[in-house]
């Protein structure tokens, strides 16, 4: 950029990132009169210009001639000689081209674009081309011969008021700029004092004067009482005082009438800007001058006033929505986001001394807030965070980081099992009644941590989690191993996915026998998994993980058609009463649509339904029982047959035991597998007892000696399976054995 135009800059703007910055102002121009530029190798032609014009007035400004006598002496006054309005140039001097050149310089090289150019020539045919002067903006074109007072009046009239204009449209325009740059500087403010302190230092730039005043606000909660937000210059000791105590009583009567009228306040040297808002209350931006203000379009200004005011709208929606991002409002308490920006503030900072992160989860919650209302589970939330904030304060931090999960970060000391479980040792009381709460607790010592808040909660989650499977109740130390099972089973869950898809599952099959012919009465349906290695995945492995990820209601429905077109296939080779087995999961008989499931895939196949067992474990008494009893009532209806797998191992009660339609009890093969001993014995023969009374079918798992089986004959057991006499089977394998055992069909 040249000296010229570096001079004509409008404003320069303050650096937004120093509270109080020195501003550059543009050079001014003395405009009480007009600069005329008369270029002429002629010193007569100057002379007779001058007089032609002397002492008149145009635009109600008067006349100030400078003078060059050559295109070098020209380009010199302009490129140093702010405002120069016309220049009258001769075409020829030192050349015949000299001021044709000129106008390119004036034009291309100083980069002048408002000073208007009057040509001048003795001889007609010195006269520019069509291209020069439309190419150029030259204002006029006049022979030396036609030169009169009144000529020269007219033209320079002319020339005036068009630089007149151009110069008011530029000005326009700059300002403009000015406000849009000023606005841009503001929007990148962030936090609340910075910004308004930005603010009174970008109205002083766009005033060009030093950045000296203050802003006062109203609160919409409190439109009465109005309060100095920032203050720059000899206002800073106003800083955080009210309106009415302000010690400057000229400044305060403007901010009054300001807020009074809703508008800007403009004197010769103090501007109010008027910056109301229905977000955020009222608002007044004050800047005051030793000098004078320079005068600015009052559309500019509120222009200017309307984007501030925007500006500070949009921080405000900025401030609201970094305090939902970092805070809780139903507890009052920090949340995840904010607990991981502490945790990573502590690694970063201060490596070297032990802190651990505890998550304490509230049992039971889920049903306390289901059964009594989510607004009575509020309550629990809120006194449970108060009770947590008056056990564990600085330098400890408190958050929630989801539904009923607290979390407490801290020193060793304060994260022990009595610390913890202190504050859950009274009952709560909540709306007139007492509560006893118990929590289970994830803890994750310092030299276990990652390098990140988010793993480090990571990890205490599945500490958690493990907890509240096999330890409710109780307060569990992380250790790196559980991270590594839990990546374990992550991977095999993945790879079971993978193997499902690619239909790499497989069923086998062991036969059911009778104990005292043994001839086959059926046969058990089980998923096996052999991985990409070759090695089989034992089912108590990945059978669990297909009902905790729900892939089981997919692979479930898979191994009912899978095992009903064995059925088929076995009924079609002369085995006409034999039954098949296949498991059901918690997960599948909580599905609502499982009866609906079982019709579609039995419509699917000719078989009678009195030859398909459905096995349940006595697990589903975890769930909603009473719903599963219906459903079962609804298979049994349509026909199966409905046993109890692995009974005695997991019923919590046997008072729903008589409500099920039951045909069938499976003794599980813990229970065969130690009748060598009196008390195994009897275990055997309760079971067996119990299945008579209720009229139930008994079969024994796990047979392997002939000792068992005779045993379990004694004990008027039905029937069993077991390797003694049967391996599970693939189906190949399968129909060779009931080949080979076709005599005790």
């Amino acid at each position: 950029m040249n000296d010229f135009h570096r001079k004509n800059d409008l404003l320069v703007f303050a650096d937004e990132e120093k509270e109080s910055p020195i501003l550059k102002q543009e050079i001014k121009v003395d405009t009480s009169y007009w600069r005329i530029l008369i270029v002429d190798d002629d010193e007569d032609v100057h002379a007779a210009t001058k007089f032609a014009l002397k002492g008149m007035s145009i635009l109600g400004r008067e006349l100030k001639f400078y003078h060059a006598y050559s295109a070098k002496e020209a380009q010199d006054i302009l490129a140093n000689e702010n405002g120069i309005a016309v220049v009258f140039l001769d075409v020829v001097m030192e050349s015949s081209n000299a001021g044709l050149d000129m106008v390119s310089i004036i034009r291309d090289e100083l980069k002048i674009k408002n000073t208007r150019i009057i040509l001048r020539t003795g001889e007609p045919n010195q006269a520019p081309g069509i291209a020069v002067v439309r190419d150029y903006d030259i204002n006029d074109y006049k022979l030396k011969s036609e030169i009169t007072q009144q000529s020269l009046y007219t033209c320079l009239t002319s020339a005036l008021r068009s630089y007149q204009q151009i110069c008011e449209i530029e000005e326009g325009r700059k300002g403009l700029d000015s406000v849009i740059q000023s606005t841009s500087n503001l929007m990148a403010r962030r936090s609340g004092i910075s910004f308004y302190k930005s603010i009174i230092a970008q109205v002083a730039s766009l005033l060009a004067v030093e950045p000296v005043g203050f802003i006062c606000g109203k609160e919409l909660e409190n439109q009465a009482e109005a309060t100095i937000i920032s203050a720059l210059g000899r206002y800073v000791s106003e800083e955080e005082k009210t309106l009415a105590s302000l010690s400057f009583e000229h400044e305060k009567k403007l901010i009054e009438k300001s807020f009074s009228k809703k508008s800007n306040v403009v004197e010769d040297n103090i501007v109010v800007l008027y910056i109301g808002s229905p977000i955020r209350g009222e608002m007044c931006c004050l800047i005051s001058s030793t000098a004078r203000v320079p005068d600015i379009d009052k559309y500019l200004l509120e222009l200017f006033s309307s984007n501030i005011s925007i500006c500070t709208d949009n921080i405000t929606y900025v401030e609201k929505l970094k305090t939902q991002a970092y805070h809780d409002s139903l507890v009052d308490l920090p949340n995840r986001t904010a607990l991981e920006n502490v945790i990573d503030q502590h690694l970063a900072a201060e490596k070297g001394k032990d802190y651990a992160l505890a998550l304490v989860d509230i049992d039971n919650f889920a049903e306390i807030n289901a059964s009594l209302g989510q607004e009575y589970g509020d309550k629990i939330l809120q006194v449970t965070a108060d009770r947590l904030k008056n056990r564990f304060y600085s330098p400890c931090t408190v958050a929630r980081i989801s539904s009923d999960v607290f979390a407490v970060f801290g020193p060793p000391s304060y994260i022990t099992n009595e610390r913890i479980k202190q504050p859950f040792s009274d009952p709560f009381e909540i709306g007139g009644e007492l509560q006893l709460l118990s929590v289970t607790v994830g803890v994750v010592p310092a030299n276990e941590m990652q390098s990140s808040g988010s793993e480090v909660i990571k990890d205490a989650s599945i500490v958690l989690k493990q907890a509240k499977k096999s330890h409710r109740g109780e307060v569990v130390i992380y250790h790196h191993s559980m991270i590594d099972q839990a990546c374990s089973r992550l991977d095999m869950l993945k790879n079971l996915r993978t193997a499902f898809e690619l239909d790499e599952l497989f069923l086998v099959y062991q036969p059911k026998l009778c104990l005292k012919t043994l001839e086959v009465r059926g046969f058990e349906a089980l998923l096996r998994w052999r991985n990409r290695e070759g090695n089989f995945v034992s089912p108590a492995d990945f059978i669990p993980l297909a009902e905790q990820s729900g892939l089981i209601i997919r692979m479930g429905e898979w191994v009912l058609r899978k095992a009903l077109s064995e059925l088929n296939e076995l009924q079609n080779m002369g085995l006409s009463n034999v039954k098949m087995a296949v498991n059901l999961s918690v997960a599948q008989l909580q599905q609502q649509d499982i009866v609906e499931t079982l019709k579609r895939v039995m419509s699917e196949f000719s078989l009678d339904t009195n030859y398909v067992e459905l096995e349940i474990t006595e697990s589903i008494a975890m769930g909603d029982i009473v719903a599963i009893i219906e459903k079962l009532k609804m298979m049994k209806a349509m026909g199966f047959c409905l046993a109890i797998d692995d009974f005695g191992t997991g019923f919590s009660s046997l008072n729903y035991l008589q409500d099920m339609p039951l045909d069938c009890l499976k003794i599980d093969k813990s229970f065969v597998q130690t009748t060598e001993s009196k008390r195994g014995r009897e275990i055997v023969q309760m079971i067996v007892n119990l299945a008579r009374a209720l009229n139930l079918n008994v079969i024994a798992e796990g047979v392997e000696t002939e000792e068992q089986a005779q045993l379990l004959r004694n004990l008027d057991c039905d029937e069993m399976q077991g390797f003694l006499y049967a391996r599970p089977m693939p189906a190949v394998e399968l129909h060779k054995w009931l080949q080979a055992h076709r005599p005790n069909h």
